[in-house]
């Protein structure tokens, strides 16, 4: 029988992914932070970075399945680069010494660059430049990939899946790439045309299983996308399936640059940073199209749950007063 470890087992796509697993046979063991709830076979209770508790988790594994990262929007990059860039280095350095047949690092769409609007992106594409002006969450997600290709080239048994903007059940659908609540107002910072790139979590976890046993995927990159998602059509198909009622604003986005611009300005002439920089502006300002022909060709993935009965699944799941309270916390892409 095959024995999979899954990092991160009891966060929203862990879960699914052990769930995925077990469905298939596979006998899993997950690596839990101490009193996290996990429906594994087996569990190990200790921290990522802890290189003594990675041995352990690792040992008489086939497979290591990597979904377990800091994914807070506060707290020091010292943290983010602890738990997201070196766990990451000394897990995979872990699972090649103790034989792992294959590794899946669970990485993100924010490692590309997307130079401008209407982009197309494939695997191949280049990294973002501008990694130093992201959030730290992006800045390490970016930092974990490189490590991990950089693994790859020195012979690692090793796959990167990149998820697009995840949802599920348990994590309320983004209604855009950035949105505020205003009373009946809900102020979309995007295009009506701009093209969301959503991945609903159980589609995920059969990615990842299907990356895990398919010898083709040893060294690749996958880029796992569900639909792009126009704006305008999608926040419709939102508040019609949410049974919500509130109206789309969209302000002028030459005005969200100016504002930004001139707050790095005025900030920096005091000694202070801007919470928001003109580069993560211009990433959630443009859309993309990101391929996912490689997925399909050589795993034979595509998603089994379509648009309308994920979102369907995921608002049965969130409290009717939570759903109309307020949109979706934004997501970067990370």
């Amino acid at each position: 029988m095959t024995t999979a470890l899954v990092t991160g087992a009891s966060g929203f796509l862990g879960a699914r992914i052990v769930a995925r697993l077990q469905a298939e046979g596979v006998r899993v063991r997950a690596l839990v932070r101490s009193g996290r709830p996990s429906a594994a076979d087996e569990r190990i209770e200790g921290d990522l970075r802890d290189d003594a508790v990675l041995a352990r988790a690792v040992a008489g594994c086939d497979w290591v399945i990597h979904a377990g990262a800091r994914v807070a929007t506060t707290g020091e990059w010292e943290e983010f680069e602890a738990t997201n860039v070196r766990a990451t280095e000394a897990l995979i350095a872990a699972a090649t010494a103790a034989g792992v047949g294959r590794v899946v690092h669970v990485s993100s769409l924010s490692v590309y660059a997307v130079p401008h609007d209407g982009a197309t992106v494939t695997e191949e594409s280049p990294y973002d430049d501008g990694g130093g002006e992201r959030g730290f969450y992006a800045r390490s997600k970016l930092a974990a990939d490189k490590l991990a290709r950089a693994a790859i080239e020195r012979g690692a048994p090793l796959t990167i899946i990149r998820p697009g903007l995840l949802y599920g059940p348990g994590n309320k659908p983004p209604l855009a790439r950035r949105a505020v609540a205003l009373g009946p107002l809900r102020v979309l910072l995007a295009s009506r045309d701009y093209l969301l790139p959503l991945a609903y979590v159980d589609n995920v976890a059969d990615a990842i299983a299907l990356a895990a046993r398919a010898e083709i995927a040893r060294g690749r990159a996958y880029t796992i996308v569900d639909v792009h998602a126009r704006q305008a059509d999608y926040a419709r198909t939102y508040r019609e399936v949410g049974g919500q009622r509130w109206f789309p604003f969209y302000p002028p986005l030459s005005l969200l640059r100016l504002a930004v611009t001139g707050a790095e300005r005025g900030l920096g002439m005091v000694g202070r940073k801007s919470p928001i920089s003109r580069h993560q502006v211009e990433r959630t300002l443009r859309s993309a199209t990101f391929v996912t022909f490689r997925a399909q060709n050589e795993l034979g993935w595509y998603p089994r749950v379509p648009i309308t009965a994920a979102l369907r699944r995921s608002f049965a799941a969130v409290p009717a007063a939570a759903v109309a309270a307020s949109p979706a916390p934004a997501q970067s892409l990370a």
